[in-house]
């Protein structure tokens, strides 16, 4: 089986308008001047495509994937709280593809903060837990949503 990518992102500089060329508005985001950019996060199945828009500071933030977790108990909880240190933008929760369990989120974090580092170490005292664990950055320059 193919390892499923749950979400694809992009990261897009706003622009004076607060635009997308989606003719979606962002002028109900509260303090939208504190924000340059937007982290949008595409899910998708065989009968619909969700878009969901982030207003964020950062032009990079990093992608956790969480393959073939091999059971559901007290320890995913408490995982996930230990990930909250690290501020989840956006996760799709725990999901059943083929009768495997993914998970993945988006951390306002980039490869070059300083907490990458106990990230990086949080996820390797964890590994036993999942067959696969897949870290990305995605940044403004190399970011597309197709």
């Amino acid at each position: 089986m193919k390892k499923p990518s749950l979400t694809v992102a992009q990261i897009k500089e706003i622009d004076e308008s607060f635009n997308l060329n989606l003719n979606i508005s962002l002028l109900h985001i509260k303090e939208k001047h504190k924000y340059s950019y937007l982290l949008i996060v595409k899910s998708e199945t065989t009968r619909f495509a969700k878009l969901t828009i982030y207003p964020i500071k950062k032009e990079n933030v990093i992608k956790v994937t969480l393959t073939g977790l091999n059971q559901i108990d007290e320890y995913i909880e408490n995982f996930s709280m230990k990930l909250h240190e690290y501020e989840i933008i956006h996760s799709s929760g725990l999901v059943l593809v083929e009768g495997k369990l993914f998970f993945e989120c988006y951390l306002n974090l980039s490869l070059g903060d300083e907490k990458h580092k106990d990230l990086k170490t949080l996820l390797d005292k964890n590994k036993n837990k999942f067959k696969d664990i897949k870290i990305e950055e995605i940044s403004l320059a190399k970011s597309k949503v197709n």
